[in-house]
């Protein structure tokens, strides 16, 4: 379960521990993630508050989810502080907004922080680049991964993406309540994945 901690009305640490406390008996690993107003999210602050607040959610979270747009030496230190606490696992994410060739999606994950998943997100602007994503995510065997497109054109590689070796897709609870272009609702990825079978 993705928790968009942008979307509180008062994005605090109290808040954030209130709403993980009301989520504990969910029984769902959880993801906590701030997403900017660049990237589909309302966080209007800046990259060091953004991750104090995910140092913040790691305390409580399983995962947390840091862009590559806070920069290196952050997300650097980001990593360090969440593991001398034996805290959540970090997951890289690296938003483009453009597709992405098979050499770059390898590259970005490749050369990411050892132990940390990488999120590689592009945007789909025809069918083949939901092939590129997958074919890239489907190459780097070994390495721990979430690779897919976005926009309405993306949806199929959203669908794809745990088949050729990401860790998860993401789904909204409904039909109107997606956080990005293109995602599905968990009951049409059901619907999808269910077609292809076991």
């Amino acid at each position: 379960m993705e928790v968009r901690l942008d979307c509180l009305n008062q994005l605090t640490r109290e808040s954030v521990a209130q709403l993980f406390k009301e989520l504990s008996d969910l029984g769902l690993p959880k993801i906590a993630t701030v997403m900017p107003r660049t990237l589909f999210g309302r966080f209007g602050g800046d990259s060091r508050e953004r991750a104090s607040l995910l140092l913040s959610a790691a305390d409580h979270a399983e995962y947390i989810d840091a862009g590559a747009e806070m920069g290196p030496a952050l997300l650097a230190d980001l990593v360090e502080r969440v593991r001398a606490g034996g805290r959540a696992e970090v997951i890289i994410s690296c938003h483009s907004d453009r597709p992405l060739a098979v050499n770059e999606i390898t590259s970005l994950v490749k050369g990411s922080d050892p132990g940390t998943i990488c999120k590689v997100v592009m945007p789909a602007w025809n069918a083949c680049d939901n092939i590129t994503a997958l074919e890239a995510c489907r190459s780097l065997e070994g390495f721990r991964r979430i690779v897919f497109c976005y926009n309405e054109e993306g949806a199929l590689s959203r669908a794809l993406s745990p088949l050729f070796g990401s860790e998860w897709t993401y789904a909204s609870l409904k039909r109107g309540k997606e956080t990005a272009p293109g995602q599905l609702d968990i009951g049409s990825l059901r619907m999808v994945q269910g077609a292809l079978g076991p």
